[in-house]
């Protein structure tokens, strides 16, 4: 019997993030290099689950009434951590100047999670590290 392997789409959904974004080129240079699409996110799409919004399917018709903070975000699907290729992205990301506050890769956890949902975890744990920091 052989195994299925299942690919992660190679997505980046980016929240509060857009072409007036401080070097957003790098980002889109990263993007090709890596054959990662991008995605922006925006209210209308706070109730879509991230699996779903990495594979490109719409948003439900209706958002939660759920307030998430601004602070720009990037959500990275499809790109592997185990041999450096996230990293390796990220990297090329941050040398072209773009700085995004908030950053996180799909895992088999949370892409079944409502994007609101996530986005909510990732600037609470944000906020704790900086709080640690500080």
């Amino acid at each position: 019997m052989k195994a299925r392997i299942i690919r992660e789409p190679r997505c980046a959904l980016l929240w509060r993030i857009d072409e007036s974004y401080p070097n957003y080129a790098a980002i889109e240079r990263a993007a090709k290099r890596y054959e990662v699409k991008l995605r922006r996110v925006a209210d209308g799409d706070l109730g879509g689950i991230v699996g779903d919004l990495c594979a490109g399917k719409p948003a439900p018709a209706a958002a939660p009434l759920i307030a998430v903070p601004d602070r720009p975000a990037i959500i990275i699907s499809g790109l592997r951590h185990d041999t450096g290729e996230l990293g390796a992205f990220l990297d090329l990301v941050q040398a072209g100047g773009a700085s995004i506050p908030v950053r996180s890769m799909v895992t088999p956890t949370n892409k079944s999670w409502m994007l609101a949902n996530l986005l909510l975890e990732l600037n609470t744990e944000h906020e704790t590290v900086q709080g640690e920091k500080a």
